[in-house]
């Protein structure tokens, strides 16, 4: 008897605990979303038709046209877009001509910067403090270098320029999210000679006194919208 308890005692003693394994894939499939829409204004056009609207020139904002309606803004002259991206973005815009180009007589050319604009963010994201350096506030999401954060009027360039840009604030908000977060209008005016301290201000003379005058035309040009990641 006392040998059999020994036996029993040394192979409970060598006995390896009974293991199951299984194993479950995990992954994480992370689809760009990258997407840009323009809900307003997709097509712009001025009509000059007075001696005003060469004096004062067209613009979609009440305080500045000095033609037509001045007492009320122009939706003619607005544009409103979304952008929807899952990640930081920016987006390049510009005329894809240096100029723009008569249709009657191509040889007929008229200076892009006659043509300005204002941006302003309709959304929840909003831009970086004007006098600030990018990246200062870390809850602003948006730059805009053209027009010193959306709140200057700046000129028509030709593409590429860099028209709103992440804020780029260290372990701040990023711009990416959707399309009630991104949402932007931007007002177009032409001939308004509002020069403003912006990298390119739009042309100081209005069309009725330039040298030489600009020839009567239909001018053209198609404006760029680019949207990237960063």
């Amino acid at each position: 008897m006392l040998i059999v308890g020994l036996l029993a005692m040394a192979v409970a003693g060598s006995s390896q605990a009974v293991k199951d394994r299984q194993v479950i894939p995990v992954a994480v499939n992370l689809n760009q979303v990258l997407r840009m829409t323009i809900t307003n204004g997709g097509n712009i056009e001025f009509v000059f038709n007075s001696i005003d609207d060469y004096r004062l020139g067209l613009s979609g904002d009440a305080a500045t046209s000095g033609s037509a309606n001045p007492t009320t803004s122009d939706a003619f002259y607005v544009t409103d877009f979304t952008v929807a991206s899952s990640t930081r973005w920016e987006l390049n815009y510009g005329s894809e001509e240096a100029t723009f180009i008569g249709t009657d007589d191509p040889t007929n050319t008229l200076v892009l910067a006659n043509v300005g604009y204002t941006l302003t963010s309709t959304g929840t994201h909003n831009f970086e403090a004007a006098a600030a350096a990018q990246g200062t506030d870390p809850t602003a999401e948006l730059w805009s270098t053209p027009t010193v954060n959306g709140t200057l009027v700046a000129g028509l360039e030709d593409y590429p320029a860099l028209l709103i840009d992440d804020n780029g604030a260290i372990g701040g908000a990023a711009n990416a999210g959707d399309g009630m977060d991104n949402s932007f209008q931007i007002v177009w005016r032409c001939g308004t000679t509002e020069v403003d301290a912006v990298p390119l201000a739009m042309v100081a003379t209005s069309l009725l006194d330039q040298d030489p005058s600009p020839a009567p035309d239909r001018y053209v040009t198609n404006v760029i919208f680019e949207l990237g990641i960063k």
